[in-house]
């Protein structure tokens, strides 16, 4: 059962980095769908901006942790995308039009899910983004404990605001779970993963959940916290868990990872929105 419940908060003291959009992510996206090199001049005519915008975003990204080659007469070629969801870095890499516009990003944090609901409260709009390096009191359902350690694993909550009562919030949680395994299948497209019981599975081992938490009356929700988690560069978990890591021996970017299950979630939430 999604957890319903009315929240107080006071001000969070960890430190605060908010993302604003940026013409930066037009350029990341030309420079990760080239196989190579591409000239800022050929991607400042594409923009319709000067060579020396496109040097000022280069020089962004590279402050943001990407790493970026530049070779004269041939241009700039990206060679890796920053593993912290930091907001930097995934304002920089997301495609969407309503979830992560705005993000918040702590380097540590109590719980995501706490924060998403507080600045709900404040009247944060839909898709409002809050994601974490490492949490300190992370939950799972039904009152369990979600290990969130740092540099491990993807630990995200966005504010939802759906307009509808307390009963249908369950379908928010089904669109969560589906999109985290659609996001998991972009990077490992020919592992199977299952969904069930508002998780996601390998082989019966969990991988990773959502817990949604919600305010408002019975007969309308005011706006809710979407909590997603997902274990991805642990090597030792309990004999019920799994990470990407244990599964593929490979260890993604959790930006990147994050920017997925942002966009999979935006499709599906609009899609619902717009049926109902």
């Amino acid at each position: 059962m999604t957890l319903f419940k009315m929240l107080l908060f006071s001000s969070p003291s960890e430190h605060i980095i908010r993302g604003i959009m940026s013409s930066t992510s037009a350029v990341v996206r030309i420079l990760k769908s080239s196989e190579g090199f591409v000239s800022g001049e050929k991607m400042a005519e594409e923009l319709g901006v000067s060579r020396a915008s496109i040097w000022k975003s280069i020089n962004s990204l590279r402050k943001a942790g990407f790493s970026v080659s530049a070779s004269t007469n041939r241009g700039y070629r990206l060679v890796s995308v920053p593993d912290t969801p930091s907001a930097e870095v995934m304002l920089s890499l997301l495609n969407t039009s309503v979830f992560g516009r705005s993000i918040e990003y702590h380097p540590v944090i109590a719980s995501t899910n706490d924060r998403a609901m507080e600045l709900g409260a404040q009247g944060a709009a839909c898709g409002t983004v809050v994601t974490a390096d490492r949490q300190t009191a992370g939950r799972a359902r039904r009152g369990g404990v979600w290990a969130s350690p740092s540099g491990k694993n993807l630990y995200l909550s966005i504010v939802v605001r759906p307009d509808v009562s307390l009963a249908r919030t369950e379908e928010v949680a089904d669109l969560a779970v589906n999109a985290l395994g659609l996001a998991a299948g972009r990077f490992f497209p020919d592992i199977r993963f299952s969904r069930s019981d508002r998780g996601l599975f390998f082989h019966e081992k969990k991988l990773g959940g959502v817990l949604c938490e919600a305010c408002g009356e019975i007969d309308i929700v005011h706006h809710m916290a979407v909590g997603i988690g997902l274990n991805v560069s642990h090597s030792k978990v309990d004999s019920q868990s799994t990470s990407l890591f244990l599964i593929t021996g490979e260890m993604p970017s959790r930006a990147e990872l994050t920017v997925a299950v942002l966009e999979e979630f935006e499709k599906n939430y609009l899609k619902w929105r717009c049926n109902e």
